[in-house]
């Protein structure tokens, strides 16, 4: 498989796969040329648009490690403004390994450049050397030996240096700055000027967006789950870059597999803990996945998440052992619903309400939780209200109970705590409309 760019009636390969290089195909080399040497190779058109997708997915991805990001689509390349970021990453080497490895766990292949400058940082790295270069004067021996050709200057320009018998950056770099504005105008000087750090390099800086979504198209139609995985697990390792980058997680992720001539198929994915794990998330996906028809094959995905929750505090992670388990339990949960579906699980909630039959249901994620919390003792086990037809030994003082006038169910108890003969601790009422005794409720 290869990527094809197109000038006028030209064209040509500019990216090629493992399987091109072992057969002698390789960048650079004619369209036609390529498929002479191997007829079967697939040609895909270079897409700009994608590309730009991909560099703003990375760019929000990138928020993890750096608090200011600018890129440019037209020569594919990424800024990070790093300085701010090494003592947080234990230093430059720390750091720049952690961007490449998380790069490379997307599938992307980076080419890093690091330099005072951002400029010659892109034109390190557009060479392959990743050497850090600090001061000015390392700036210039670095830069010199490069070809003029991987300046960013019109192609104009580029010609009239190369006829004028020129070929690296040094030599441009010798020139007097004013010869060379009379002869590029300002706009080349201004450039180098930028290069060399002589005068700021202003960069539009992204943002990342309040809420995610990230639209995938594929090359072509994919049939069966497993062909989803890998663009599931680069898409949730972005998401979980911009998770961090806002140090929150989610609970509710909308997946949407499109389809040419049928309706879209819709994944939810609830969580019963905040999650930003990639690895968990595509977990719970799989599992949803191998138990849902597609009505045909999928032509592409979007991934959306519109709700953020906080992480919560892990810094006592490896002592808290009440914490693991409540991983362990909500992870539990989680597949059960990626298997059986989020209307399966349920669990038992509270209500706004005194009277005790009224005061539990049974509730989903989404109910509410901010219920105030009762100050005074409860059994476990409630039952259904029966009438006594003996009085055990009251303990204690009464509570009393009243409510449910708005539903024309009002009531008015007085409860209290009681030992029956055989040692059982029992909660019962006397109802002070008919004065009958109730119980209602069992300790042990």
């Amino acid at each position: 498989m290869a990527i094809t760019d197109r000038k006028g009636a030209r064209r040509w390969l500019i990216a090629c796969n493992q399987a091109c290089t072992a057969n002698g195909i390789h960048a650079g080399l004619d369209a036609a040329a390529a498929l002479g040497l191997h007829p079967d190779l697939q040609l895909i058109p270079r897409s700009r648009r994608a590309e730009r997708e991909a560099l703003k997915a990375l760019a929000i991805w990138a928020g993890q490690f750096s608090g200011f990001i600018s890129f440019d689509a037209e020569r594919l390349l990424l800024w990070l403004e790093i300085g701010s970021s090494l003592r947080y990453f234990g230093g430059l080497a720390t750091l720049e390994k952690n961007i490449l490895t998380s790069l490379d766990a997307l599938g992307y292949t980076g080419h890093p450049g690091i330099a005072r400058t951002p400029e010659a940082a892109a034109l390190i790295a557009y060479a392959g050397a990743s050497h850090c270069i600090e001061e000015n004067d390392s700036l210039r021996l670095r830069l010199s030996p490069l070809s003029l050709h991987r300046l960013a200057l019109s192609d104009s320009s580029l010609l009239a240096l190369q006829e004028s018998g020129l070929r690296t950056i040094g030599e441009i770099l010798a020139l007097p700055r004013a010869s060379l504005a009379r002869r590029l105008g300002p706009a080349a000087t201004l450039y180098l000027a930028r290069l060399l750090g002589e005068v700021p390099h202003p960069l539009l800086a992204y943002r990342a967006p309040d809420r995610y979504q990230r639209r995938f198209e594929f090359f072509g139609a994919i049939e069966t789950f497993e062909g989803l995985l890998f663009p599931l697990k680069r898409i949730l390792g972005e998401l979980e870059g911009y998770l961090r980058s806002r140090d929150t997680a989610i609970q509710d992720l909308k997946v949407v597999f499109t389809h040419e001539q049928h309706a879209p198929t819709t994944l939810q994915i609830r969580t019963t803990m905040p999650l930003r794990d990639a690895s968990k998330l595509l977990a719970l996906l799989r599992e949803r996945l191998e138990r849902v028809p597609f009505s045909a094959a999928a032509e592409g995905i979007i991934v959306s998440a519109e709700r953020f929750v906080p992480l919560g505090d892990t810094q006592l992670d490896l002592l808290d052992a009440k914490r693991r388990r409540n991983e362990t339990w909500a992870g539990l949960l989680d597949k059960l619903r990626a298997r059986l579906g989020n209307d399966a699980v349920h669990h038992l909630g509270l209500r706004d309400d005194h009277r005790p039959e009224q005061a539990w249901c049974i509730a989903s994620d989404q109910a509410p939780t901010d219920i105030p919390p009762i100050e005074v003792e409860r059994p476990l086990w409630l039952l259904k209200s029966r009438q006594l037809s003996y009085l055990p030994k009251i303990i204690g003082k009464p509570e009393r109970i009243e409510g449910g006038w708005w539903q024309g169910d009002d009531v008015s108890r007085d409860y209290y705590v009681a030992d029956s003969p055989d040692g059982s601790r029992l909660w019962l009422y006397k109802d002070l409309t008919t004065g009958h005794w109730h119980l209602q409720g069992l300790w042990a």
